[in-house]
């Protein structure tokens, strides 16, 4: 899939825009007051919303498979002078961090990729060892209200083709069997275009390290 990525990001540098999405506001907003300094992105693409969270004072450490999406946001960084740090990276490994090296970690359809449960299980098990207790855990992802949910080739139970991507789409009650080790804050409804998505919140239970 990163060869996809990178035909996406070469042919547009900005495919997904260039203004932040509402989620990362909305969750800049849940940051905001709780002294949150350090954010781990996954899946960061181009940067969009990257660039936004460094603008407004935050250190963001961003990885992402797609070189030539890493490329462009370090070129923007770079341009900008923003405390961000990009570097290639398949999220299905370890994440090269020590335990609680974050305030947030933060993804925006990351997990809409193909992965296998068994992937999704880990990189979530990942995600809360890389956080500080006191943590947060935001992440979005396509839902079965997404009106190209069904629509293409099926390969597999809730992940679906359509002209190359293959997507995974969530009901409310995987979110809650993904992030089982997770307090739920918040899930939210919203249609993103073209999109329907779930906007989630969420802290590391106390006590399971």
């Amino acid at each position: 899939m990163s060869e996809v990525w990178n035909k996406v990001y070469s042919s547009n540098k900005s495919f997904f825009g260039e203004e932040p999405s509402n989620f990362a506001l909305l969750c800049f907003n849940h940051m905001t007051g709780r002294n949150v300094k350090r954010v781990l992105e996954l899946g960061s693409g181009h940067g969009r919303d990257t660039v936004f969270f460094a603008s407004n004072g935050i250190e963001v450490m961003a990885l992402d498979y797609s070189e030539k999406g890493v490329e462009i946001l370090n070129r923007l960084s770079t341009k900008k002078q923003l405390p961000i740090t990009a570097k290639v990276f398949d999220v299905k490994k370890q994440l090269p961090f020590a335990d609680g090296s974050f305030d947030s970690v933060y993804s925006h359809m990351l997990f809409n990729m193909r992965f296998t449960k068994k992937e999704l299980s880990f990189i979530f098990s990942e995600i809360r060892r890389v956080l500080k207790p006191t943590g947060f855990n935001f992440f979005s992802v396509r839902n079965v209200y997404d009106k190209f949910y069904g629509k293409g080739t099926k390969v597999d139970d809730g992940i679906y083709d359509n002209n190359g991507f293959q997507v995974r789409f969530y009901t409310e009650q995987e979110i809650v069997d993904l992030a089982k080790d997770f307090e739920i804050l918040w899930i939210k409804k919203e249609y993103e275009e073209p999109v329907t998505l779930y906007l989630v919140s969420s802290k590391p239970k106390i006590g399971l390290r």
